[in-house]
């Protein structure tokens, strides 16, 4: 096979594979269809739709109609508690005893500073707020409807100041529902501890809830939902999207489970994991996961934060695993650490791109040199090669021979200007993911643009009245042409030595890459842009040193 049409293969895998990870991360699959709830759910006490651990659904679809909201006597209006640590601002509502808000006070809905803060917690219709709890007792009840009574106010802590909050329900029946939460002020996780108490003294497993929309079809920026994650018995486990019907069921040890942002995640993380059971399941607007222990007293820690890498490790329990790196994570992480050592000494994550840049372009010199330098041996070698052709253009096989003793003679190796490209993919790709999933690049400006987590036209945005409509703002892509041009410039001045039809269809690559990075993170665009820079310099280095 010709030396340019093993390039072109090896750069064609190379955009299949990154555009498709980058497709994957960032919008995810597309969502099934909502299957119709058995009834509608009255809106004031909305049920779920998970069938508990412990007990056997009749039939798909069915399982909604089984859960029956466990009122309690009519008693006075919701009360609405707000918690306010250094790091986010908590609202819980006191009917249901459930999370209403959840607000995070160092990260913000858009790269404005005037926008609101970042919240966590869906407000949709038909999707109950998280934190509910179910039982079977004989029946399968929900505290959705039921009113509970709080002891604590408002809390505002900081630094290592704690607090906690008690609410407590009881049924008609005499079944008390008690959900403790303790907070710390300068840390994202919470204590989290339930129980369940029947009149008669027994006390049956408590499942929790945690809910979010099923319908995902229009993209979030600010905080893309990527589904269900968990860690069991030491294995990911990631849906991002669920059945309708049946849903997906895990049992064993339960590290940690909860709905995964590309930045943010929302877990419980039980004390000890081990026989636990969980289920996610989609009932009409509402997917719906619970988690179910062995024990009637539920002990576990909720985690509602960014995910951030050294944030995620403190809290222990491989939690940090809810990023996904990809295949290439242990290109991946290192190369993250590298970006937050440049950023102590910069502040400017655009800068720390290019500083990893150069030096992973210092680091690769000796495979890129021997790569331009392959090229340029075998474009000398152009015209005996053609000569070649014309002699043996009836007998390929003698002409293979002929064209191998050719490289043998003048010891050049055919495969040396894309094996080293090929042994650089997988440090591309980790570099790919390293850039686009770290929560540090979002909001991070860079210039003139304001966000290098998104395309880098958002920050030149532009509607033209009467014949683009405002609903479909676009921009102008100043970056990403740029990164075009200079990719066109290196394609010149790359030797070749194939056919020219081959030239010309590897001259149509900077065209495919300038479509592709339109759509990319700004942050992915600079470091091809200063990569392409800096491999002209290398190419014209070696040209002039050839002469």
């Amino acid at each position: 096979m010709d030396k340019r049409a093993l390039i072109g293969i090896a750069l064609s895998v190379l955009v299949l594979v990154g555009y498709q990870e980058f497709i994957s991360r960032y919008y995810g699959p597309p969502p099934t269809v909502p299957a119709p709830a058995a009834e509608k759910p009255d809106a004031a006490a909305p049920t779920s739709a998970a069938a508990p651990s412990g007990a056997t659904p009749a039939a798909p679809g069915a399982v909604a109609a089984q859960v029956t909201p466990a009122v309690a006597p009519p008693s006075q209006a919701a009360r609405h508690i707000q918690v306010e640590t250094d790091n986010y601002i908590a609202v819980f509502t006191s009917h249901g005893a459930r999370l209403k808000s959840f607000l995070f006070k160092n990260y913000r809905a858009s790269a404005d500073p005037k926008s609101p803060l970042q919240e966590i917690i869906t407000t949709a219709k038909d999707v109950p707020l998280p934190l509910g709890v179910r039982w079977q007792a004989p029946a399968l009840f929900d505290d959705a409807g039921l009113s509970y009574s709080v002891q604590g106010a408002d809390l505002k802590l900081t630094g290592e100041a704690k607090g906690t909050l008690v609410f407590q329900g009881q049924t008609a029946d005499g079944m008390t529902i008690s959900k403790s939460l303790t907070f710390t002020g300068n840390l994202y996780p919470i204590q989290f501890d339930v129980a369940v108490q029947s009149g008669a003294g027994t006390a049956p497993v408590p499942e929790i809830l945690l809910t979010d929309k099923s319908d995902h079809t229009v993209v979030n920026p600010a905080a893309p939902f990527e589904g269900f994650v968990a860690l069991v018995d030491n294995k990911i486990k990631r849906e991002a999207t669920v059945d309708a019907s049946t849903g997906h069921e895990f049992s064993g040890d339960i590290a940690w489970a909860g709905f995964g942002h590309t930045y943010f995640f929302f877990a419980l993380i039980p004390d000890t994991g081990a026989g636990h059971k969980i289920s996610v399941r989609q009932n009409g607007a509402a997917l719906v996961a619970s988690l179910t222990g062995p024990a009637a007293a539920g002990r576990y820690r909720l985690f509602i934060g960014p995910k951030e890498l050294e944030l995620l490790k403190s809290v222990g329990k491989d939690i940090d695993r809810a990023i996904d790196h990809g295949y290439f994570g242990f290109v991946s992480v290192p190369l993250l650490y590298v970006l937050h050592f440049f950023h102590r000494f910069t502040g400017s994550y655009g800068l720390d791109i290019i500083i990893l840049t150069v030096l992973i372009k210092l680091l690769m010199w000796p495979l890129t040199h021997k790569s331009f330098s392959s090229m340029k041996s075998m474009q000398k070698l152009g015209p005996q090669m053609e000569k070649l052709k014309e002699r043996f253009a009836n007998d390929k096989e003698k002409l293979n021979k002929e064209i191998m003793d050719l490289y043998k003679r003048n010891g050049v190796n055919p495969l040396g200007g894309c094996l080293p490209m090929v042994l650089q993919f997988p440090v591309f790709i980790g570099l790919y993911n390293a850039l686009s999933t770290p929560i540090e690049l979002r909001h991070a400006p860079f210039m003139w643009i304001q966000d290098l987590s998104r395309p880098d036209w958002e920050a030149l945005k532009f509607a033209v009245p009467g014949w683009w409509p405002s609903v479909l703002p676009s921009g102008i892509p100043i970056l990403t042409i740029v990164m075009g041009a200079t990719m066109f410039i290196q394609q010149w001045m790359t030797p070749s030595a194939g056919d020219p039809n081959q030239r010309r269809m590897m001259m149509l690559m900077p065209l495919m890459f300038t479509f592709m990075f339109v759509s990319f993170p700004a942050g992915l665009t600079v470091y091809w842009l200063v990569n392409n820079v800096l491999s002209i310099a290398q190419q014209y280095w070696i040209n002039r040193s050839d002469k």
